[in-house]
């Protein structure tokens, strides 16, 4: 929690529990947070989904400055595309970078959700907006 509100940061994927549609999965758990907690009242969520590699593990020089973490580009690209999100001023959403909507393309439909030029990048990005599973999810 900081000036910008609280930020939770999920990974799938990561070894040895990593399955096919890890994706899709991070898709299902987003409209789940953000189904849970409207029912709270002024609460919404808003939430930003990349899919690519990084670095996860330990970071820290000495034993009470390591903590858990996760690092790279791909991790950098989900903060900024809910950025993009809050700059918006929408509430309750779901965007995603075009990995990702490759890797979820047979669990979901997807609309396109515009460019954006976001920080970091030399190319303006495009997202999507997940809508209609195609599927049951267990």
């Amino acid at each position: 929690m900081d000036d910008k509100g609280s930020t939770l940061i999920c990974l799938w994927g990561l070894l040895p529990f990593a399955h096919d549609d890890d994706a899709a999965r991070a898709i299902l758990a987003g409209y789940n947070m953000i189904e849970a907690l409207s029912k709270i009242d002024g609460t919404y969520c808003n939430i930003g989904i990349s899919s690519g590699e990084c670095f996860s593990g330990v970071v820290g020089t000495s034993g009470s400055r390591k903590e858990f973490s996760v690092l790279g580009d791909i991790v950098n690209l989900a903060a900024r595309i809910v950025g993009v999100i809050k700059g918006q001023k929408l509430k309750n959403e779901i965007r995603c970078d075009l990995n990702t909507r490759m890797l979820a393309a047979n669990f979901f439909e997807f609309s396109h959700a515009g460019h954006s030029e976001l920080k970091g990048k030399s190319i303006s990005i495009p997202l999507y907006k997940a809508t209609n599973p195609r599927e049951k999810f267990d």
